[in-house]
């Protein structure tokens, strides 16, 4: 009973998420324009980088530890 509950309860929970974004996108259409995303790549690139090399550290660390 409650796992059927927590299915219809989360599937509720990614179509308002869902329709959240849809509303978003509507309001601001720009906002995934070419410009924009190439921006957001080479920003998730570099955090990407620094989270391997602290990734890299924290095991060189436990490794010599």
């Amino acid at each position: 009973m409650m796992d059927t509950l927590i299915k219809i309860l989360a599937a509720g929970a990614c179509l308002f998420l869902v329709w959240m974004l849809y509303k978003q996108i509507q309001s601001n259409p720009e906002m995934l324009s070419k410009k924009n995303i190439n921006k957001s790549f080479s920003t998730m690139g570099i955090l990407a980088l620094i989270l391997i090399g602290a990734v890299t550290l924290m095991v060189f660390m436990l490794k010599h530890s």
